[in-house]
């Protein structure tokens, strides 16, 4: 009997600004999910917020991970995540960092979990994987 192909559950990187921006907190991420056993899609940055919502939701992706500056985020992230939940309400969006002062705010605009230095990684991925089991994604 033949098994069927197992597929690894993918995850976009929305890295916002030039890569001096989001490079090192994207480096990071790709490397918490890629050992959770995700497929890391990721780019070179985007301009605005409705690029990288455009190229997250072209990508099929049911997980996306924002990346970016503390300082940026409270620009950046509500209209991010407003137009991915938008179209695809079941996407979890997960932010590399974790600023402390923000984190509530960045709840209310649609977070659902941060990756951070000294987050549990395998607690983590293994609450990522739920989730989209969970969403039916």
């Amino acid at each position: 009997m033949r098994q069927k192909a197992q597929v690894a559950p993918r995850l976009f990187l929305a890295n916002l600004g030039p890569p001096r921006q989001h490079k090192a907190r994207a480096d990071f991420t790709q490397g918490f999910f890629e050992v959770g056993g995700f497929q890391v899609i990721t780019n070179n940055g985007f301009a605005t917020p409705d690029e990288a919502a455009a190229a997250a939701l072209a990508s099929g992706a049911p997980a996306v991970a924002i990346c970016s500056t503390d300082e940026t985020y409270p620009d950046l992230v509500p209209p991010l995540v407003a137009a991915i939940k938008a179209a695809a309400p079941q996407t979890v969006v997960i932010l590399a960092g974790r600023p402390a002062e923000q984190v509530e705010a960045l709840r209310a605009a649609g977070v659902d979990e941060f990756v951070y230095f000294g987050a549990d990684a395998l607690a983590i991925n293994g609450w990522l994987l739920e989730q989209l089991i969970s969403r039916g994604v």
